[in-house]
This record gives structure tokens, C-alpha cells and sequence, in this order.
């Protein structure tokens, strides 16, 4: 396994792999390649930009994990995770954990505090990433306004 980092010239690829991911269970989205890679261009161009996809065993692309920085109030920096998508069939392989693992590394070398994921979904979402050794932050709200 090994890690690529996503720039401009290859979220090409990670856009292909979350249209094929994101739109089967559970997420049943209505991603099309335009709309997806216009997404995920859009946070590989911000600032403080950080992603991988990753290479299973047999040299295929399986996954990719993006996000970027964001300052605190006490100087430090959190990452917020943007997107993570990995096939289905990750279960034995590990490669999601295996990406946090590996990111988490690269982070704690710039001295980011904590890396963030906030997403809507089920409490199988939730699940998922308690299983990749996220905590729930009770103090965390999110909310929604519709426009009009």
C-alpha cells in the first residue's frame, strides 16, 4: 500500500473513485463526475490543503482522504477532513484506517492539534468512524438554514 498526495492534476482520479463510491449504499447520491470533480477541486485548491488517495496492495486506487487547515483561537491548527471515500469491500484491508493513520502522522509533523470530520448521514456513519477511533464532541452543533 502507499499514499499519493492529490494535487491539481490528479483529483481527476479521486473524482472518478467518489462518483463510483458515493453513489451506491449507504450514501445513494446523485454524484456525476462534473459535479463531483468541481467539488472536490474546489477544497484541493483552498488553502492549507492536504489529501492522499490510496494504493491497495495490488497498485489500484481504493480510497482518497482530503481536507485542509483551520486556525484556532489559541494558534494551533485543526485539520478538517473534507471528504473520505474508500470502496466498500475496505473491510480486512483496513485502508481507511490505515490513511487516517498514515495522514495523522503527516499532521502531527506540522503540529495540527486535531483533525475534525463532520458529515450527514445515519449513526451508521458515526459508527464507521468510531470503529477508525473518532470520538463524538458533544459540544458540536450543527445546523441548517434553506434558501430560498
Amino acid at each position: 500500500m502507499r499514499f499519493i498526495p492529490i494535487n491539481l492534476d490528479n483529483v481527476k482520479n479521486a473524482a472518478m473513485m467518489f462518483v463510483g463510491i458515493a453513489n451506491r449504499e449507504p450514501w445513494n447520491g446523485n454524484w456525476t463526475y462534473s459535479s463531483a470533480y468541481a467539488r472536490l477541486f474546489t477544497i484541493a485548491k483552498s488553502i492549507g490543503f492536504t489529501g492522499f488517495i490510496t494504493m491497495d496492495n495490488n497498485g489500484l486506487p481504493c480510497g482518497f482522504i482530503m481536507g485542509n487547515t483551520k486556525n484556532r483561537d489559541d494558534g494551533g491548527l485543526d485539520f478538517i477532513i473534507s471528504e473520505i471515500c474508500y470502496q466498500n469491500n475496505d473491510m480486512g484491508h483496513m485502508y481507511a484506517q490505515k490513511t487516517l493513520d498514515y495522514l495523522e502522522e503527516q499532521l502531527a509533523m506540522r503540529h495540527i492539534v486535531r483533525m475534525l470530520y463532520m458529515e450527514e448521514g445515519s449513526g451508521s456513519v458515526a459508527n464507521y468512524f468510531a470503529s477508525l477511533n473518532f470520538s463524538k464532541i458533544e459540544n458540536i452543533v450543527m445546523v441548517e438554514k434553506k434558501i430560498n
